[in-house]
């Protein structure tokens, strides 16, 4: 992702369409959060974030006039995939 971009919110725009085509590729675990996006997060991939590092990010989007929610449900998802893949090798050995 280019981080030379002239405004916060195009940035932000380019990162969330970022974790979209990852996520639709399989996983948006590997995209990283822009360093303009907040200062403790910015460069960690968006695999490793908390719960809670991810409302600061819906924070951040508030702010910048974007949806809020739109970066908690693109986690939530992952998170939700992740667990789905922990859980279907176990439902094989059961049969």
């Amino acid at each position: 992702m280019d981080e030379r971009v002239s405004r916060p919110e195009e940035a932000w725009d380019r990162f969330i369409d970022a974790l979209d085509r990852a996520g639709q590729a399989g996983s948006a675990a590997e995209v990283r959060v822009p360093m303009s996006a907040a200062q403790a997060l910015g460069g960690k991939a968006f695999g490793e974030l908390s719960r809670d590092d991810v409302k600061q990010l819906s924070r951040v989007a508030s702010a910048l006039g974007r949806r809020a929610d739109t970066i908690v449900t693109i986690w939530d998802d992952m998170q939700r995939r992740a667990r789905r893949l922990l859980k279907a090798p176990k439902k094989r050995q059961r049969r």
